[in-house]
């Protein structure tokens, strides 16, 4: 009897072991399609815009309430409002796996797609979000954007590939086109670093977002060159919007990993 039961007990959970893993690979393997999908719709039309190289400051040109210019979404990401209005730009990376939407919550809740797709569908993979603090109609000097560190290399699995600088030297350029402008960012700085409670001291590069003015922007640039893990000779000064790509990293205890890139390009 005592062996019926120990036998009982095995199947069920190698049953709910073989469950968990089948319903894992199906996710993966729906968020590939959709993500190809979705890319099918926005990278045609991308591929056709030539950068035009910064000739002016990006940012803080003129107060919030003196922007005189009416958004216009760019074609390519209509069809993709239609299906989700929570899309508000499109981020890639060549030769590597980074190439997904890039979303904000419509109700303020900046960790609803931690574990949702683009399909509003639960996901463990989840999407590409931007944090909330973040604007693209009054465009933010700093555009933070998170995303999963998945060990299939999805949404930002492959960041961390930025440790190397044999890596970057190979890939310095990041493109993110919100969904009224183009963008073409130059990699300025990698670094670790981690969540840091009240009590701790530290560049708390989360909550670089929108400096108040030139001060704050330097002190903040600072930081972030003394924490790279090495010497891009990139540098920004205050009027250039920034780029920080953050996402989970495993060496530390809330650690995270973080790529810093400055607009150069429309």
């Amino acid at each position: 009897m005592k062996n019926t039961v120990i036998r009982i007990i095995c199947l069920v959970v190698a049953l709910a072991s073989f469950g968990y893993v089948g319903w894992y690979f199906f996710q993966m393997k729906r968020t590939q399609g959709n993500v190809e999908s979705l890319a099918s719709r926005v990278e045609a039309p991308a591929m056709k815009h030539q950068p035009t190289p910064v000739e002016k400051p990006m940012a803080k040109e003129k107060p919030a309430e003196e922007v005189d210019w009416e958004p216009v979404v760019l074609s390519e990401f209509e069809p993709l409002l239609m299906r989700n209005q929570g899309i508000i730009g499109w981020i890639s990376i060549a030769g590597t796996e980074i190439n997904y939407p890039v979303m904000k919550s419509l109700y303020g809740n900046g960790e609803y797609y931690l574990d949702h797709n683009f399909d509003q569908q639960e996901d463990k993979n989840g999407c590409l979000f931007m944090d909330d603090r973040c604007d693209v109609i009054k465009p933010s000097i700093n555009y933070l954007i998170y995303g999963h560190n998945m060990k299939s290399g999805k949404m930002f699995g492959s960041l961390d590939e930025y440790k190397s600088e044999a890596f970057w030297r190979s890939h310095p350029t990041v493109v993110f086109n919100t969904i009224y402008d183009y963008g073409t960012y130059t990699v300025m700085a990698a670094f670790e670093s981690r969540v840091y409670t009240d009590t701790d001291i530290g560049f708390r590069y989360y909550d670089f977002v929108d400096p108040e003015d030139e001060y704050e922007f330097m002190t903040g640039v600072d930081n972030i060159k003394a924490l790279s893990m090495y010497e891009t000779g990139v540098d920004a000064e205050w009027g250039d919007r920034l780029l920080m790509l953050s996402t989970c990293d495993y060496e530390q205890d809330n650690g995270r990993f973080v790529v810093v890139c400055k607009q150069t390009g429309y």
